[in-house]
């Protein structure tokens, strides 16, 4: 068995090899985690927690959910939310 030797035909010179990498190096430094630009309507599958409650705090969260009209996972993100903004305005 013979080992076939790949002879790479590129239809870019070097020099414009060199501007590819530095236009995609600029592209990746002004990526939007870095510029502190989050989208606040994106899918939520960045992050997931497990938050456990004791029977009182869960039967809260109904009440709250119920009287909101909202299920109970848009509660608890409304109330964070809303708990930011109020924490925030209070700092200044």
């Amino acid at each position: 068995m013979t080992i076939k030797k790949r002879n790479i035909v590129s239809a870019l010179s070097t020099n414009d090899v060199t501007k590819e990498i530095e236009k995609f190096a600029a592209g990746a430094e002004g990526s939007p985690v870095s510029n502190n630009e989050v989208n606040q309507t994106a899918i939520r599958d960045y992050k997931a927690i497990r938050v456990p409650f004791n029977q009182y705090e869960y039967e809260q969260l109904e009440i709250g959910a119920r009287l909101s009209g909202r299920s109970k996972l848009n509660f608890i993100r409304y109330a964070m939310l809303r708990m930011v903004k109020e924490l925030q305005q209070e700092q200044g």
